[in-house]
């Protein structure tokens, strides 16, 4: 029995259904990026919103495929979520998208809709290189891509596509709106906000003055463990063909930084949290949660495992993340509101062990180039200088060994980074490789005292790793 609207009413063990229909609703979300994230966290929030009663949906707008509409298309946008933990697993079936459209096809549509008056929030999930930010010059990047986009071309990027619609909304009503980024970068609002501008500068200045002064790029965070399959854990029996299935953990933050009432009446949900300031809440899911992923894809991977329950299960794994967290990352973290970091830390290395989730390191450790530097780097740059690091050169050690796939378990797994060309060329070409690696101020943006520092420690850590192991190496960092 495959999921669409004639045989919803036949399914019988589900937790929520679509008590709605979003294809009548007037008020609408228009989003970027209809992953799985989107689809476990923002659009599971908007289904629950909906059955409340209150009028919305979401067109969402995808930018690389067209498979993801395609499936939807076929099942009526219906798709199921499956919230997965030891105790319970919960499934939901949601509807609450009108339609999906494909950025290389419906460009004209998509600037009609951001231009509409009637339409007042865009959502974003494109991760941190749809953003195409310049971490060092702190402006938009000018690069292939947003060059094709400037010359208003088949648009292939999430900046060209709102820098258009923007300036038709100026030209025709100017009136406000909200464009909020949830992907995993510092003060991603700002970010938007800046390329968004720098890009409509260069086309229409009068309404990038305009964007900059009265569009409304609200800072958020959010948080949700949702692993890149649609393939169930064997324990779980499938009642329905979902070719768009979701797994999830039952877990969902979602702050945003916002004044005003517009947000708040149309997003009104217990769990969506509206802050003055979201930056405290911004750094602790970046510097812990994230972080923490990270050295564990490239710890785990290097040590021949696949998933993140699987290495986080490993008693010298978990020891080190949880010494690395409580003795490098929390010591920066100023706490707010009588907020328990520790307990947030306790509280994630035990979703981390969610097997049902089969999370894979090789997704984690993607785009290492541009996490690293927002994950580790940051933290070690804002480190206390009383405090002696040796974790955070471990954990770049194994970045390393991880771009040169030097594992010691021969576990295949690919390498898949904007900065992919540029390493192979360096590790093929340059018998220094630490050194160049660590000059790339992309990624290491430190003082040179701090990358002497670096340098210094990171290939010695290589050395012990070398003469060692990694898994005695972990041994002996535990004491």
């Amino acid at each position: 029995m495959r999921l669409n609207k004639e045989n919803i009413a036949l399914i019988k063990n589900f937790k929520t259904k679509p008590n709605y229909n979003a294809s009548e609703s007037k008020n609408t979300i228009i989003h970027f990026g209809v992953g799985n994230f989107h689809r476990a966290h923002q659009a599971f929030f908007i289904h629950e919103i909906l059955n409340s009663n209150k009028d919305l949906s979401i067109i969402g707008i995808n930018l690389r495929s067209e498979e993801t509409r395609k499936i939807l298309k076929k099942q009526n946008y219906l798709y199921s979520l499956y919230e997965c933990s030891e105790k319970e697993i919960n499934v939901h079936i949601l509807n609450p998208f009108k339609k999906l459209l494909f950025g290389q096809k419906d460009k004209k549509e998509i600037c009609n809709l951001i231009s509409d008056s009637f339409n007042k929030i865009i959502t974003v999930t494109v991760t941190e290189k749809g953003y195409h930010y310049d971490t060092i010059k702190k402006r938009l990047d000018l690069n292939s891509d947003i060059n094709n986009d400037l010359e208003n071309k088949k648009l292939k990027t999430l900046i060209g596509h709102l820098s258009y619609g923007l300036i038709e909304r100026y030209k025709k009503n100017k009136e406000e709106i909200y464009i909020l980024s949830c992907d995993n970068l510092s003060s991603n609002g700002d970010i938007l906000k800046t390329v968004i501008v720098d890009f409509v500068y260069r086309i229409n200045k009068e309404a990038a003055i305009w964007i900059k002064d009265k569009v409304i790029f609200p800072s958020t965070m959010v948080d949700c463990i949702v692993p890149n399959t649609k393939n169930l854990p064997n324990t779980i029996k499938e009642e329905f063909e979902d070719q768009a299935l979701v797994i999830c953990e039952p877990y969902r933050d979602w702050y945003i930084q916002n004044k005003g009432d517009l947000l708040k009446n149309f997003l009104s949900h217990k769990q969506i949290k509206f802050v003055d300031n979201v930056k405290f809440y911004e750094k602790i899911k970046l510097k812990i949660l994230n972080s923490s992923h990270s050295a564990l894809a490239y710890i785990g991977l290097l040590l021949g495992y696949k998933y993140v329950h699987e290495v986080i299960n490993n008693k010298h794994c978990y020891n080190f993340i949880n010494n690395y967290l409580e003795k490098e990352v929390i010591t920066t973290i100023q706490t707010e509101d009588n907020f328990d970091l520790y307990k947030y830390k306790e509280n994630i290395l035990k979703r981390f062990k969610n097997y049902f989730l089969n999370h894979k390191l090789e997704q984690i450790g993607m785009d290492g180039s541009l996490k690293m530097p927002i994950r580790i780097i940051d933290t070690f740059r804002n480190r206390k200088k009383d405090t002696k690091y040796s974790h955070t050169f471990l954990i770049i050690a194994c970045w390393i060994l991880f771009l040169k796939k030097e594992n010691f378990q021969k576990n295949n797994y690919k390498v898949i980074d904007p900065m992919f060309e540029n390493f192979t060329q360096i590790f093929n070409n340059e018998k220094n490789f630490v050194e160049k690696l660590i000059d790339i101020q992309s990624i290491f943006d430190v003082s040179l005292e701090d990358k002497f520092e670096i340098k210094e420690q990171v290939q010695f850590i290589l050395t012990e790793i070398e003469k060692l192991g990694l898994d005695k190496l972990l041994v002996k960092f535990n004491g």
